[in-house]
């Protein structure tokens, strides 16, 4: 059954025209940045950060039994990651904000080239 998952998503892969899949690679950059512009407007909204931390339990599962049949049991990490908040610096925040905002117009110009030369040499 594991091999049924990767065969589903085929057509998925496929229904990507070659346009649709050089435009992608055109605003990827700007995608990312757009990324970190929302991720830091949320930041400043907040007055915070939120970062991922990982924290490890331990959980008692029965893995086998000894030569009398009694039950084995075996601590089992249990990862979990959670979002908690750090204290940042607001005035670097907003720096550096508008410098992503900056650079997100400056690349807004680039994608828009590049779109439209995907476009030219791949017509639907």
């Amino acid at each position: 059954m594991r091999w049924l998952a990767p065969l589903m998503l085929l057509p998925l892969v496929a229904a990507c025209s070659e346009q649709q899949m050089c435009i992608s690679r055109a605003t990827k950059d700007l995608r990312q940045v757009q990324s970190f512009i929302s991720e830091s407007e949320g930041n400043l909204a907040r007055g915070y950060a939120l970062v991922e931390k990982e924290y490890i339990d331990y959980d008692i599962e029965r893995c086998g039994e000894n030569a009398d049949g009694k039950p084995i049991y075996c601590r089992v990490p249990d990862v979990e990651t959670r979002r908690v908040p750090k204290a940042i610096d607001l005035d670097a925040e907003a720096a550096k904000l508008a410098a992503l905002k900056k650079k997100e117009a400056q690349l807004a110009a680039q994608a828009e080239a590049a779109t439209q030369a995907c476009v030219q040499q791949y017509p639907s």
